[in-house]
């Protein structure tokens, strides 16, 4: 069966938007839910897409958005909490509402983006707990009555991310040492148009329902490994000072009392499970590669999708960035 119509959430953020294009590029009708359809232009002009003002949270909008739909994503998600009970609102009591609006109409088909390393018992974070749970409950509430695919993917990065751009953007104002916290935490970033691939590849497969995906990139570094390869990329005067454990806390303790939360409490206690695939097939872009022309490829989306293709096959050995 074909979903021709899909309704997108979280579309109109970093994955969001590149899963939006792929999907109505595919021939898929996608419509996307947000606060602000006027800040997504790029999105409106696409014939394929439709994007409509609602509030996602509110149960009675949910239930009317999923009306007509064949088949529902949900890449929603947060990182850090502007209130306590954040995590559970979005990632849980979303879900759950989302559950019951595919019941009442008859959907069958949910995909849902997760987060590598997610685990009700035993995540390391609330932000891991909470994705578990949340996750966890689609594949038993939901199992009944709908066909669910969730992925857990690695950081992921690509153009407009808030991973190496924020990096990045820090990084350029930096004259002397860096000081990092949790520099030996481990990854395996996974480049976002290998990631919207595996989704899309998944909708209107039936060998994939009820399946949980790991999604890593092909190969592992440490935090300071990622930063060291941007510091090189963009040629800045400025080097790595790596913190041991209590003085990572204690840059947590400071900074997610600053505006803008560029480090928590809670990242600090994320970071501190390895955010790499144990098994599975690993996607082909390598970050190495990518970081090597990062402004040049920023810049020109052309030279951009040229990269993708000569990098699938020139990848390293995933173990030899350990």
């Amino acid at each position: 069966m074909f979903h021709k119509n899909i309704i997108l959430f979280g579309g109109s953020g970093f994955i969001g938007k590149q899963l939006a294009f792929t999907l109505a590029n595919r021939g898929h009708q996608v419509t996307i839910p947000c606060r602000h359809p006027f800040r997504n232009r790029a999105l409106i002009v696409h014939p394929g897409i439709r994007v409509i003002k609602a509030n996602v949270m509110d149960g009675k909008e949910l239930n009317q958005l999923c009306q007509n739909q064949d088949a529902v994503i949900n890449v929603i998600g947060i990182l850090n909490e502007r209130k306590k009970g954040d995590f559970r609102a979005v990632h849980v009591d979303f879900v759950k509402s989302l559950v019951s609006a595919c019941t009442r109409n008859n959907i069958k088909r949910l995909l849902h983006l997760s987060a590598l390393g997610a685990d009700q018992a035993s995540g390391s974070s609330n932000y891991l707990r909470s994705k578990g749970e949340g996750e966890n409950l689609l594949h038993t509430f939901g199992q009944k009555d709908l066909e669910v695919t969730s992925f857990q993917p690695s950081v992921v990065f690509g153009k407009d991310d808030q991973f190496i751009n924020r990096f990045a953007a820090i990084l350029k104002l930096c004259v002397g040492f860096f000081p990092l916290a949790c520099p030996q935490s481990k990854m395996a970033p996974v480049y976002v148009g290998d990631l919207v691939e595996r989704i899309v590849n998944t909708i209107n497969d039936p060998a994939t329902y009820s399946k949980r995906y790991t999604v890593c990139g092909p190969e592992i570094f440490t935090l300071q490994q990622i930063i060291e390869l941007i510091i090189e990329t963009l040629g800045v005067p400025c080097r790595v000072w790596p913190l041991g454990k209590n003085l990572s806390k204690l840059q947590a303790v400071v900074l997610q009392n600053l505006p803008g939360k560029l480090f928590t409490q809670d990242n600090f206690r994320s970071l501190q499970t390895p955010n790499i695939c144990q098994d599975g097939d690993l996607c082909n872009t390598s970050l190495r590669q990518y970081t090597q022309g990062l402004e040049f490829l920023f810049s020109n989306k052309r030279h951009y999708d040229k990269f993708r293709r000569d990098s699938v096959g020139t990848n390293r050995n995933p173990s030899s960035e350990t």
